[in-house]
């Protein structure tokens, strides 16, 4: 018996057809996609399919959605119409235009294959073309190139647009962090009065040790919301924070440029955050049982790696005996590396050490250990040094531009220096993070924090004694042969094994 075949039985001409009206519009951004409105696109439709035969019976709409970029919501959307079309449930997707498939070549080639080989067409309401003659399939190949064409120019003019902004210290477009307005129709942006000094005081909060949940907890129960959502989370408050335009600056492919406007906080504080935040970076914020897991430290690897918390509970030799919890620590590579020895320690002899370290910063009172580390760190003289050459290149290019403004230099010379400090800016930035990321990092008056937290200790959430330990401590590192642990304070570069 032979097998059924796939394709389909050659239709009708004179039989109606049914089609599916597939109307986008675009992100504007500049593009002009608001003259396609999708009233415009469904009549232009449906005059379309009354001319030729087609009911259409369905009708897909994407708002706002590119056809440029292959990772689109739009795509998607497509290629469930394709589906149908492929099961024979329509015969045939109509667009507006081309455009409205063909801006990115590759998905357009893909999707004309798969429709054309289950029998189908896609046409255009405003491009009339006869796909049956080689002359009217070269027609559709030239429009649809010349969407393709169009897009990509379009988009490389948007780019320069964005760049132009930049270099005039202006964010390229698109939406501002929460706490900032749109100033004027030129682009300029200012602080919300309102909501400005909440942006500063969860600076604030952050680097005194807060998280970003008890700054979410903090916002929804002052009555301030998010821009899009009915209360705050930690997601939407570290999305705020990690915003550079709240420093003065302004984003622009993944980098931080200088901001014509004045920040609500300095440059100092916002690269504190983030140095704060990458050092929390990786420690799952959940309620924990222990508090060393994440902070002790296994040296079985140069970096060292991480010990996590766990519990025995065992009989009692004793008959009739209570049994005993045995809490410990120990490395997360359990099992996975050969020759490792020893792999836990005792949560009383890891977290004892923590305690008598905690004690012996409280005594020191004028914090003469941390003082002597940060003044004897290369990576921070660096990295000041590093900064004060950007603080002059900022304030170079500043004055450069406001000579250019006034008309002292020509267009050419202007844009030849401008981008000679914007390179050497980029390139000082990205020493500097390096820098920081190494430089020893002292939070104020350590003996303070250390005595105030030995004294709150049994009253604090473990989650805030933790964070306040983290301020302090790069980890707590054991040693299974001497079955001890010391304390690696943030102060010390120098990793103790």
């Amino acid at each position: 018996m032979r097998a059924a075949s796939k394709l389909r039985a050659v239709a009708d001409p004179a039989a109606r057809r049914r089609g599916v009206g597939v109307i986008r519009v675009s992100r504007e951004g500049g593009r002009g996609d608001k003259l396609a409105s999708p009233q415009i696109q469904r009549a232009a439709i449906v005059e379309h399919a009354n001319r030729h035969g087609i009911d259409v019976v369905d009708w897909v709409e994407a708002i706002d959605e590119s056809g440029s970029r292959a990772k689109s919501a739009w795509w998607p959307r497509l290629d469930a119409q394709i589906e149908r079309v492929e099961a024979g449930e329509v015969d045939v997707i109509v667009a507006w235009e081309f455009s409205r498939h063909a801006r990115n070549r590759l998905r357009w080639a893909v999707a004309l294959d798969r429709v054309e080989a289950a029998g189908g067409n896609l046409e255009s309401a405003t491009e009339p073309v006869d796909v049956t003659t080689a002359a009217g399939r070269f027609q559709r190949g030239v429009l649809a190139e010349m969407h393709a064409y169009k897009a990509e120019a379009i988009g490389e003019g948007w780019q320069q647009v964005q760049a132009n902004r930049v270099r005039n210290g202006l964010p390229p477009g698109g939406k501002l962090p929460w706490g900032w307005r749109w100033a004027d129709d030129g682009g300029a942006v200012e602080a919300d009065p309102d909501k400005g000094p909440y942006v500063v005081e969860a600076y604030r909060r952050y680097l005194a040790g807060a998280g970003a949940r008890d700054l979410a907890r903090w916002l929804n129960d002052s009555g301030v919301r998010p821009m899009h959502a009915a209360v705050w989370a930690h997601e939407t408050i570290t999305q705020c924070l990690d915003s550079p335009v709240h420093a003065g600056m302004v984003s622009y492919r993944g980098q931080a440029w200088p901001g014509a406007h004045e920040g609500l906080v300095d440059v100092a504080t916002w690269e504190a955050y983030r140095v704060e935040r990458e050092r929390r970076a990786g420690e799952r914020e959940v309620k924990r049982r222990y508090l060393l897991s994440g902070i002790a430290m296994c040296p079985c690897t140069d970096a060292g790696t991480p010990m996590n918390g766990f519990t025995v509970t065992k009989a009692s030799r004793a008959r009739g005996g209570t049994p005993r919890r045995f809490v410990s620590y120990r490395c997360v590579t359990l099992g996975r590396t050969p020759g490792h020895g020893s792999w836990s320690m005792t949560a009383r002899i890891v977290e004892g050490a923590l305690t008598d370290w905690l004690g012996q910063v409280a005594a020191d009172v004028e914090n003469r250990a941390p003082k002597a580390a940060q003044s004897a760190d290369v990576a921070a003289a660096q990295a000041r040094t590093l900064r004060a050459e950007r603080d002059r290149i900022d304030l170079a290019l500043t004055n450069l531009t406001v000579q250019h403004a006034l008309g002292t230099y020509p267009d050419g010379a202007y844009a030849s220096a401008r981008d000679q400090m914007v390179g050497r800016r980029a390139q000082l930035d990205a020493e500097v993070r390096a820098l920081e990321r190494a430089a020893v990092s002292v939070p104020d008056d350590p003996a303070g924090i250390a005595a105030g937290l030995l004294t709150e200790w049994d009253e604090l959430p473990l989650e805030q004694v933790r964070q306040v330990v983290r301020r302090l401590v790069r980890g707590v590192v054991v040693d299974y042969g001497a079955r001890s642990a010391s304390v690696w304070p943030v102060w010390e570069t120098r990793r103790p094994w």
